[in-house]
């Protein structure tokens, strides 16, 4: 047998899989661990707990599935993107990672957008506008702030190429991580000279950048020793999370599009020719390919609005549910496939921390609107169900609207893609078939993908996503209630016009 081991960074945890040849599922295993908080607005986390991750979650992996690290032949590496690490030429990690969450560098990010100010740099980076999110920003406050740091680092790693380095002994990236760093540009898939001159940083700390599927080489005796597998094996590069996962799920040409329904809401929509003087400014990352992009709305509050309700006012149906043994979550499906279409006029809008597309408005809150004494809890539960789906089908329009592709088709990925009720409502709000997939961990399958592709066992990504992960079901739209649904987002898009100066205010 031969086994693809990737692994799945993200904010607080990692997935570790290990897939075969034809690209099953045969193992996999996930392990926490708590970011640091050291001050406000400060993020991070010892490089080293990233590696120990990734080195116990590789045994319970082969635990789970009873399977011999012998017959591992590539590992791969998908990541969240922005977290950077400093390290020197022995790939020593000199500081912290710094988490993408960490906003330290708003003050450096503020003088970055006064060199080029929103339009010019989401032109050239697919990112909307430069904050302290960025690396770049983050790399000009280690310059700053951190000279001794910034002078002493052979290179500014981000979290794949972290851990590529300790599997193989190189400084290597890939350029879908790259896409939101803000000093590659994704037009020319190069470096962005312009930016590395005006803020005077070196371009040399940037490592070298490699193709998404590209083979890095063998792994370190010592590391494949460590790891329990062979020394022959070989490390590849994979993507960042969002864009395995777009692979993953086979959302490879335009008219698919894939919509993960988890804390946030998060779309992709692949692209060959995006328009980046777009006032929407929808974020666009670098795809697998050259000449590819992915279209990447993201709408923060989607399944966090539901735990939230949940939480604060469904302690019976918890109680219920525990007796029941089910899910709180079945329970509350069943209440809402009971509960009629419209929520007896009850509209949510759930901008609970803000929106960013299709308005950008950080002042943005959620609002029930048309609450009546005849309104009970399956009604704010519908709505909930509801609201999400008309945020989902007025980004799908401006993906249409920015990119000129018809959108035939969603595959739904995420936690909200096991509701069934869920995944039905989307489909008849937004007219189109909704698929749920045989492979929930399109992310980890995407890294694999990548590594099949590198090991020659596919011609294509399509053929791989094709025979890795197939459609499980598909739900088409109800015709009868188009209507209903086409009158509700009326009155959605109407509540936040009438909200949004109130918010502007505030």
């Amino acid at each position: 047998m031969e086994l693809l081991l990737t692994f799945d960074l993200g904010t607080t945890s990692v997935k570790t899989c290990l897939f075969d040849r034809e690209l099953h599922l045969l193992g996999s295993s996930t392990l926490e661990y708590q970011v640091l908080t050291p001050g406000p607005g400060l993020v991070e986390l010892p490089a080293q707990v990233y590696w120990d991750s990734v080195r116990t979650g590789t045994k319970l992996a082969a635990e789970d599935g009873g399977l011999d690290l012998r017959d591992v032949r590539a590992v791969s590496v998908s990541t969240q993107g922005e977290t950077l690490i400093p390290v020197d030429r022995q790939g020593s990690a000199l500081y912290n990672a710094v988490v993408w969450l960490d906003e330290r560098a708003g003050k450096e990010a503020e003088h970055l957008s006064c060199l080029f100010p929103p339009a010019d740099f989401y032109f050239h980076t697919g990112v909307p506008e430069c904050t302290g999110y960025c690396p770049v920003s983050k790399l000009l406050w280690f310059k700053e702030q951190r000279p001794e740091i910034y002078q002493a680092a052979y290179k500014f790693l981000l979290l794949e190429d972290f851990i590529l380095l300790r599997l193989t002994g190189r400084f290597v990236t890939e350029k879908s991580l790259l896409c939101t760093t803000g000093y590659f540009d994704i037009g020319t898939d190069t470096l962005w000279d312009d930016m590395f001159r005006a803020a005077e940083l070196d371009m040399e700390k940037i490592p070298e950048i490699l193709e998404c599927g590209t083979v890095v080489g063998q792994l370190l005796p010592d590391t494949a020793a460590e790891l329990g597998i062979p020394a022959d094996a070989v490390a590849v590069t994979a993507a960042m999370d969002q864009t395995a996962a777009a692979v993953g799920a086979g959302n490879l040409e335009s008219g698919i599009i894939t919509e993960t329904t988890g804390t946030a809401l998060c779309i992709g929509a692949t692209a060959e020719h995006p328009d980046m003087t777009h006032p929407a400014r929808i974020c666009v990352y670098r795809h697998i390919r050259p000449g590819k992009y992915l279209l990447l709305p993201t709408c923060m509050t989607a399944g966090m609005v539901l735990k939230w309700f949940k939480d604060a006012f469904c302690e019976e149906e918890s109680q219920k549910a525990s007796e029941q043994g089910r899910s709180v979550y079945a329970l509350l499906d069943d209440i809402v496939e009971n509960t009629s279409p419209g929520a007896n006029g009850l509209t949510l809008l759930p901008y609970f921390t803000g929106v960013i597309q299709p308005d950008n408005d950080p002042k943005a809150r959620g609002v029930f609107f048309g609450v009546g004494l005849d309104t009970g809890k399956p009604e704010f539960l519908r709505a909930i169900f509801e609201g999400i789906a008309y945020m989902l089908r007025e980004n799908v329009a401006l993906i249409e609207q920015v990119d000129g592709q018809s959108v035939t088709a969603i595959r739904s990925l995420g936690g909200g893609s096991r509701s069934r009720v869920w995944r039905q409502i989307k489909a008849d709000v937004c007219g189109v078939e909704i698929a749920s997939m045989e492979e929930s961990e399109c992310t980890s399958l995407g890294a694999a993908i990548l590594s099949a592709l590198a090991l020659g066992y596919y011609p294509d990504a399509a053929a791989a996503a094709a025979m890795g992960n197939r459609v499980k079901t598909v739900l088409r739209p109800n015709e009868d209630l188009r209507p209903e649904y086409d009158a509700g987002f009326a009155r959605y898009q109407r509540v936040w016009q009438q909200a949004k100066p109130i918010f502007d205010k505030e």
